[in-house]
This record gives structure tokens, sequence and C-alpha cells, in this order.
């Protein structure tokens, strides 16, 4: 192969190609400088004088400089190596296991002519002193995974933001206490920290103390995960795939499955066969490979200059590789209860009776609790036993504060939770009369942001639902697409009517449960109509299930194959404002454990009566071992 040879193939002079190979293209453009030293590349073309000195078209080299052994970093060498190859340069490894082993690599590679060196940072460093003694030309790139080493890198992966994903993917399927375990003496640890607590921190989730493991043996780790089996945790995250292997065993030693019992996810720095896990590990791949391959091409773009070189850094976003390690928690599975509602802070004026128009009357107490029929529900059924995930807006006020921890004291899911900073909490205002009778006015606030696109962005939380409890005093859009959305997933859907607006047919036969109250039914059917007749319609309209609470007179189902009332629990009534709310979160719960649809609403009634008996609507709804007192009554089917 000669000059001849190649200036035929590139289709130009064999001077063009003599002034390519000697560099001096000056007058050549850059279009056809490239064609001519990719022909050479390809060729393994050595012109008549040996080498050029740093002119790494001709075999030249490259080092590569790793701060620890080969195994830690394979997948990183294995990525440089292949770019190296792919261009036509040797690459020399050196590791170094202190500065001393640091100073010799780099002199050698001084002395041999290197032409580019490419060093991965796992700390800080003094680059300028480092290749002080460096020849005036040499080229060098910098890879790192430390976030703290962004700004230095020619190619970068946040090790941070792996963790951080892989933190909030076991979040998106409702697990709130997770283990995070990692190696104490790994130099990404305060990193892998940084990603786990900002994930924790973003989804309003309490860090909690005993939910971290830093080891230095698998033996630690291993009675580490044993310890946090005892608690209330559902997953662990980990740091790489040797620890993930462990919790398998672990687990798996005790009786206790992935993901059944508990989910799993880890971190990729090596191409580990993940198919060696069962079942397959869900990993977030912190692309140790293409770090390398990306620090090489930089490092190549830079010694042969032109259009090819690099003007910013390589920054490279992780991955997730979905296996089969992560599910809903155990007690969800098949029985989570999604609520999607509003959240108020009720302001209570309780008053001798409801006032007419233009009348003046004295409050007899003023009470603030928290309340809105999405909070109400939630807590009604979480407080029953059931795995409850609610979506709603709060305000960043005291009172939206003070509704979140009713929530997540009352062991409802907090995670679909939006806190909106530029709306106050929303509020109802409710009197109520000495006969229990009351009425609402609303001031909406945050809730008006529970627009469809947060139901879309907490999707995750509807895998392996069994309801979705919906009022429709949220935003009628969201309301229809949360009904459209759970018709497609097949979630069974439980619907309170609450506004001044009648569900259209198109909407009515995606539901499972309607349930309105008397005024409610008016609205949905007009007319003279009776109770019976008016459910009818609303069955025939498509809603499967048609139960209309009549308060003191109990409730009324229609269905396809019942026609029934059911008399209520008969217990005085001190304020019935959350005793809808109750037979609904007391309905779904006792539907997801599987109960008739003839026991399910006698518990619901058992469940709204005890609500009315006491002030407010959350701090009066039953707990289950409340209604367990009266289990004979609601297992004991009425008579037609």
């Amino acid at each position: 192969m000669t000059i001849r040879d190649i200036a035929a193939i590139a289709g130009v002079s064999p001077a063009t190609v003599s002034k390519v190979i000697n560099n001096k293209a000056d007058s050549i453009t850059e279009e056809t400088r490239e064609k001519v030293l990719r022909i050479v590349k390809e060729y393994n073309f050595k012109p008549f004088r040996k080498y050029i000195q740093n002119d790494s078209t001709f075999g030249g080299f490259v080092g590569l400089l790793l701060p620890g052994g080969t195994k830690e970093y394979s997948d990183f060498i294995s990525g440089a190596q292949a770019a190296a190859s792919a261009e036509g340069y040797s690459m020399i490894l050196c590791t170094c296991q202190s500065e001393a082993d640091r100073d010799k690599h780099l002199s050698s590679l001084f002395s041999r002519g290197a032409d580019g060196i490419a060093l991965y940072l796992d700390r800080e460093a003094d680059l300028e002193e480092m290749l002080a003694d460096a020849p005036e030309k040499l080229v060098y790139t910098v890879a790192s995974n430390r976030q703290s080493l962004a700004g230095h890198c020619m190619a970068y992966c946040d090790y941070a933001a792996a963790a951080k994903l892989a933190a909030e993917h076991l979040i998106k399927f409702g697990h709130r206490e997770i283990a995070l375990i990692g190696w104490r003496s790994h130099f990404l640890r305060e990193d892998l920290l940084a990603g786990y607590n900002e994930a924790l921190y973003d989804n309003e989730i309490i860090k909690q103390p005993n939910a971290l493991c830093l080891c230095e043996s698998l033996e630690e780790a291993s009675a580490f995960v044993r310890q946090f089996t005892y608690g209330s945790g559902t997953a662990f995250l980990c740091q790489d795939a040797r620890l993930a292997a462990c919790v398998y065993r672990t687990l798996s030693r005790y009786g206790l499955q992935v993901p059944r019992d508990y989910s799993v996810i880890g971190l990729s720095v090596h191409s580990a066969p993940l198919d060696v896990f069962e079942p397959e590990l869900t990993m977030v791949d912190v692309r140790f490979r293409d770090l390398g391959c990306s620090a090489m091409e930089a490092l190549i773009a830079r010694i042969e200059g032109g259009a090819k070189a690099p003007d910013q850094s390589r920054q490279l976003s992780p991955r997730l590789w979905q296996g089969g390690s992560v599910a809903p928690p155990l007690h969800s599975a098949g029985k989570r209860i999604v609520v999607v509602g509003s959240m108020n802070m009720d302001v209570i004026i309780h008053m001798t009776h409801i006032p007419t128009s233009g009348e003046n009357l004295q409050a007899q107490r003023l009470l603030n609790l928290p309340g809105g029929k999405g909070a109400n529900q939630g807590v009604g059924a979480a407080k029953l036993g059931g795995n409850v995930h609610a979506i709603g807006c709060l305000g960043s006020d005291q009172e939206g504060r003070l509704l979140y921890n009713s929530l997540v004291e009352n062991g409802v899911s907090t995670a679909g939770v939006r806190i909106i900073h530029e709306k106050p909490t929303g509020k109802a205002y409710i009197l109520v009369a000495e006969n229990g009778e009351s009425t609402i006015v609303r001031a909406h606030g945050a809730n008006d942001e529970l627009q469809p696109n947060v139901v879309k962005d907490n999707s995750a939380y509807f895998e392996g639902a069994r309801f979705c409890l919906i009022s429709t005093e949220i935003p009628w859009e969201t309301a229809v697409y949360t009904i459209d959305f759970c018709a497609e997933k097949g979630i069974q859907t439980i619907v309170k009517p609450t506004t001044q607006r009648a569900i259209p047919p198109e909407i009515l036969k995606k539901i499972t449960f309607l349930v309105p109250n008397e005024k409610e039914l008016e609205v949905q059917v007009k007319g003279a109509q009776s109770i019976e007749e008016k459910a009818d319609i609303l069955y025939a309209a498509g809603t499967r299930n048609v139960i209309i609470t009549l308060g003191e007179k109990g409730c009324y189902l229609r269905n396809g194959e019942l026609r029934r009332y059911f008399p209520a629990a008969g217990f005085q009534a001190v304020d019935t404002t959350g005793a809808g709310d109750a037979f609904i979160s007391a309905l779904a719960v006792y539907l997801s454990e599987d109960h008739d649809i003839l026991s399910s609403i006698q518990f619901a009634s058992y469940a709204a009566g005890l609500s009315i008996t006491r002030d407010g609507v959350q701090p009066a709804l039953a707990d289950r071992m409340a209604l367990e007192l009266y289990s004979d009554k609601f297992n004991a089917h009425p008579s037609g």
C-alpha cells in the first residue's frame, strides 16, 4: 500500500495525501482531510518514515489511568478499549494503588510518547500538579461518576442521580420504608446517600434511621436484612449486584420471596448477568462501560482535532432496566385502594339550626379539623385496614401540613399528594344543626390544581389496585380522566357525585359503583320518580351498581341481581357530615377483602353510623376494632 494507492481510493492527488499525513493540510478542506485519514486508518497504512511524533494516525497509542484494580473498573476498561480499537489506537492500561504508582505510570507514558491519556478520578485531584512533567502538547481527558467532580470531567455519569432514580422507582410502586445497603469504604458512598436522601425528600418521606446499612462485609449486610424484616419496611436499594444477591439469599433463607414479600433494586457498575437472579433483578445502569467509551472517544477527538474535537463534556444519564424484582407491597397486591379527591381543612360551625336567608345566628362551637372527600375516604379506608394511596393537592401552608400529617398518621400513602406553593389549602365551611343536619360551602384552593396530569404522573400507584374512589368535587376533567383510566386498567371505581353536574351516560357506563345521596340523586335524575325508578334509570344507563344513601333511612341497592333496601345502623347523630365518606371507604375495604356485596353494604352502614356520633369527619371515622364489635350484625344478610 503506497501513497498513490491511498490517493486513488480517496479520489485525490498523491500530493494531497502527502500533505495530510505530514500535518501540512492548511489549504485542504476539513472534509477531504477527514476522508484521507479515515482511509489511512482503515488500511493501516504506514508511511516511509515509520512514525511522526505525536501523530496517532500511524499506529499511535493512548494511556488509561485508573485509581484502583482492574476488577472494579472492568466495564470502564472494556468501553475505553473498544473505543480506542475502533479508532486504530493501542491502549496501555495503568492501575494505581498509590500516588507513587500514579507518578511512575505517568512518567512512563510521557517518555514513550503517548498521544494522550484518559484518567478516571475517584476524588479531588490537582491535575496541574499531576501533569506538571507532561510534554507540552500532551492531550488528556478526565472521567468520573462522582457528583463533586462533574465540572472537571469530559465524560461524566451522575452516580447520585442513579441512586435517586432507583429509589424513586420503588416509591412509584408504593414503597415508603426503603432500606439502603451500601459499602462503607466505597468512594461513591456519599453520592449513593445523596441520591437516596434526595428521592425521599422530594417525595416527602421521612428517612428512617434503621433503614440504612453501610457495611464492610456480606455477613454484615445479611444480618441487617434479617433485622429489617422485623419492621414494616418493604424494599431494598442495593449499591451493587453483590449486595442484591445477598438480599435475595437472606430473604430466601427465611422463607421470604422477591418481590412477593420484598422488592429489591440495585445499581449496576459492572455488566453482571442479571438473569442469574430469580426473578431477574431490576437495575439502574450507571453506564460505566459507556463512560469509558465516551472518555476515550473524547480523548481521541481532541488528539485529532478539527471538527471532531468536543467543545463540552459528555454527560450520560443513568438508565433503568426493568426486571421482575419490584412490585407493590405484599399487603396491597390486588387489594390496593387509590383515592383521587379533594383535601380541605374543615371549619365546622355548630348552630341551633341551619340559617335561612337574612337570618343572623350565634355559633355555639367552632372547630377546625382535617377533611375533604379525598382525604376523608383515604383515612376512613386506612383506619379499617385498607392499603390506601391518596392522590390530591395541598397548599404549603399550616393547614396543608396538618392535613398531610393526618394522612400519614392514619396510614395513608401520601406519595401521590402534590404540594402547591402558589395556592392555599382548600377549605370547607360546614354549618351543623343540633339535629345533625349540615350544609357546606367550599373554597377549592389547591384542589383546583388536581388536574389530569397529576393523576397521570401517579399512574404507577394504580398498578395492582382493586378500587379507585373518586368524588366529583375535584375538577370535572380530572374525574372523567380518572374514570376512563380505571376502566382501561380494569380497576373498579366507586364514584361520589357531589356537584350540580349530572354525569353523562357515556361516563356512567364506566362506573362500577355510583353512590349518591338523595339530593345528589335529584341532580343525576331530575323529576318526580321514586328512588327505585331513578336507580333503575341510572342502572339502565350502564352503571353496574347504584347505591343510594338515605341517611337515617339506610340505603338502597340496584344492580343486575338485586333491588334491595338496607336499614341504617341506628346511632344517635351528632354530625352527619362524614357519613357518606365513611360509607364509601368501608364499602371499598370490605369488598377488597372479597366479601360479598350484601355483607359489604352492612359493614359500610355500621361504619357510617359510628361516624355520625362525633364531631368532624376524620376523627370520627371508625377503626376496625370498633366495627368488629358489630360483626354479628353486618354479617347477617337482611331479608329481601
